[in-house]
């Protein structure tokens, strides 16, 4: 007869004598170290509610309409910078941001084994980010209707240092948490690190890049900015600080979550180090490349888009996302196993974009490079994030992990609309017939958006479970 085996309730135990962690599961879900009661299990409530409202309004449904007369217009530089900066910008600040901030405010303490430092500031972290998002987006979107006045420069500005301040001490909060704690450098936080420090370097380079944009002395000067800055600002942003943060959550939670095999920890150092050292030389070679007005140094973008897509490999290999997981989870193993495709084929994308280059006969393809943003930013980062939460947010509420159904639909919706953006996108290079049709492929995301992300509100705004063990909880364990 087969009896079910004994699983005693985990806490955390104190550090050994030699100062390394010991290996002790620390349940999401029911670890309260010291903070203010009732406030540290819901911590990510407001920031995960705020980022599902940024991308169904400001985020997606406005990239729709933009899309739509992009197509209407058969050109992807038919619609103003601005218009597509404040797009840009309520993506990368509302709904990558917000998630991010939210997941950290509540996991990383609990990673560390100890208390958030200065739980007061969160809240007003939140107000300041919100209120920053709103300002810079209402000044960019009004600049690119072309609204008169110094008021949308002043709103855009504002906006962004005020995003810039949250983010500053959003990044403080954590270093501090992780410098009282003692843990050790562990590759998992010095990925989160690194995420950091880009997070807050993007903020600033964007302040700088919206500012150098909305005062351009004439459209001449306004392209340059565009043209020399806007690739770099990207790289910060989607190669250095979503992809470090979700290749350093995934090395901790995928086995947690799955039973992939770990990543050794020799390999994800070299791999973080490669990644880091990407970021910085594409930056780097991009700007000198405009600023010498020499083609043939764009030639060297392709040794840190190597060492990119290489860190990523040594990363996520020994995971073998391409086999069925050891603990399937139906509902969120497949939106992170089609998120790692869309990533790889981003990555390989990016290192063919000479070859699309020579077949097309084109010196830059605005709709090549867009395919290639829309891969990882929409098929990589928005999967893992609607596969992640899937699971994360019904266990903090105690509720079975099963809560949000299959997710069957928002996943063929979200799949076949980064499939068809990718690809219509880039046949819009060779026949002006897919700009009428590009715009379907915004529709079907958008769907599989709202559907996933009322699912997620109902969750996280509905009644908790009445005890405790209804679900699997999520775990980070320090390794």
């Amino acid at each position: 007869m087969h009896r079910p085996r004994f699983r005693p309730h985990l806490r955390p135990r104190p550090e050994p004598a030699s100062g390394r962690a010991a290996a002790v599961p620390v349940e999401l879900s029911t670890v309260r170290p010291e903070a203010p009661p009732g406030r540290r299990g819901t911590v990510h409530v407001p920031f995960f509610t705020a980022a599902v409202v940024s991308v169904l309004t400001v985020g997606a449904s406005w990239g729709v309409l933009i899309l739509w007369r992009i197509g209407f217009g058969e050109r992807f530089t038919g619609v103003s910078v601005h218009e597509i900066n404040a797009h840009g910008y309520a993506q990368i600040t509302g709904w990558v941001g917000l998630f991010i901030m939210g997941f950290g405010y509540q996991a990383f303490p609990r990673l560390w084994r100890t208390a958030l430092a200065g739980p007061r500031l969160v809240p007003a972290v939140l107000a300041a980010t919100l209120s920053g998002l709103v300002m810079a987006v209402t000044g960019m979107g009004a600049a690119g209707y072309r609204a008169e006045g110094a008021w949308a420069v002043a709103a855009a500005l504002a906006g962004n240092a005020l995003v810039l301040a949250a983010s500053l001490v959003f990044a403080a909060q954590l270093l501090v948490t992780y410098l009282r704690s003692g843990d050790p450098m562990r590759p998992v936080t010095a990925f989160i690190g690194s995420a950091l420090f880009w997070f807050v370097a993007q903020a600033v380079f964007g302040l700088w890049h919206t500012w150098m944009t909305m005062t351009a002395a004439d459209r001449a000067d306004l392209l340059w900015y565009i043209a020399t800055y806007q690739a770099p600002l990207r790289d910060m942003q989607i190669h250095g600080m979503a992809l470090l943060m979700v290749l350093g959550l995934s090395s901790h939670l995928l086995p947690q979550m799955f039973g992939v095999p770990r990543t050794p920890e020799r390999r994800a150092r070299t791999a973080l180090l490669l990644i880091n050292a990407g970021v910085v030389i594409e930056v780097a070679v991009f700007i000198a490349y405009r600023w010498a007005d020499d083609h043939r140094l764009a030639a060297l973008l392709m040794p840190p888009w190597l060492m990119i897509a290489g860190g990523v490999a040594a990363m996520a290999l020994p995971w073998r996302l391409w086999r069925r997981l050891p603990r399937n989870d139906h509902r969120s193993g497949k939106f992170v196993r089609a998120a790692y495709g869309w990533l790889a084929l981003s990555l390989v994308m990016l290192l063919l974009m000479p070859v699309y280059q020579l077949v097309s006969g084109l010196a830059f393809s605005h709709a090549y490079y867009g395919a290639i943003r829309h891969a990882i930013t929409v098929g990589f980062v928005s999967m893992m994030i609607m596969g992640v939460a899937a699971r994360v947010a019904p266990a903090l509420r105690g509720i079975h992990s099963g809560t949000p159904g299959s997710l069957t639909g928002p996943f063929v919706l979200i799949n076949v609309g980064c499939a068809l953006r990718v690809s219509l996108q880039i046949l819009t290079d060779w026949h002006p017939f897919f700009f009428a049709v590009v715009g379907v492929s915004g529709l079907l995301e958008l769907a599989a958006l709202v559907w996933w992300g009322t699912g997620l509100l109902r969750i996280l705004h509905g009644p908790s479970a009445p005890g405790p063990g209804v679900s699997r909880p999520v775990v980070l364990r320090p390794v």
